[in-house]
């Protein structure tokens, strides 16, 4: 395990810690244990923490950026994008943490993490947070035109051979429309 994940609760003076660091794109796929079926690193992330003392709490907050090769969901193009987060965390030691039974979540719960032994690992987190970060419907561009439906062509590049009728002729739904008529 790497040093550089790791921050001992007791090297936080009361005024404060800050940290900027850059992993590369083999740190962050370690991190991620990647699917590379979802997107691939393809730039450095940078990484600004800010780690405050509350008590035994301890308030996290930070940012991150990076860049991604993902596919585009229309046109199943592999672009890039671009990733950037801001987030908060509120860490209490473990030993606070309620116990296991079932109960509703509050919108301020989504902040709150635990802590165990002293020292608080930043890669879930950081993890955590990139996930949250990605695209839920990714594209190319505005205004991408996917694919062909009769042929497959992306029609981005060019405009298909098919015509209009047949691409609405074989069509799932042209059934509805001899429904209709009846």
């Amino acid at each position: 395990m790497k040093q550089q994940f790791i921050v001992k609760v007791e090297s936080i003076p009361s005024s404060g810690l800050q940290l900027k660091d850059e992993w590369d794109i083999r740190t962050i796929e370690e991190i991620l244990q990647q699917d590379v079926t979802i997107f691939k690193s393809c730039s450095p992330l940078s990484l600004n923490l800010s780690f405050s003392l509350l008590g035994e709490k301890i308030l996290i907050e930070g940012s991150f950026q990076t860049t991604i090769t993902i596919n585009c969901v229309s046109c199943l193009s592999e672009y890039k994008q671009s990733l950037e987060a801001g987030f908060r965390y509120i860490l209490w030691p473990q030993s606070t943490s309620p116990d296991e039974a079932e109960q509703e979540l509050q919108q301020e719960d989504m902040e709150i993490g635990y802590y165990q032994g002293g020292a608080i690992d930043v890669r879930p987190l950081v993890s955590e947070q990139i996930y949250l970060a990605l695209p839920q419907n990714p594209h190319c561009r505005e205004g991408c035109r996917g694919l062909c439906q009769t042929c497959g062509a992306n029609l981005n590049e060019k405009q298909c051979a098919c015509s209009v009728t047949d691409q609405v002729k074989n069509s799932p739904f042209a059934v509805l429309k001899k429904l209709k008529k009846a």
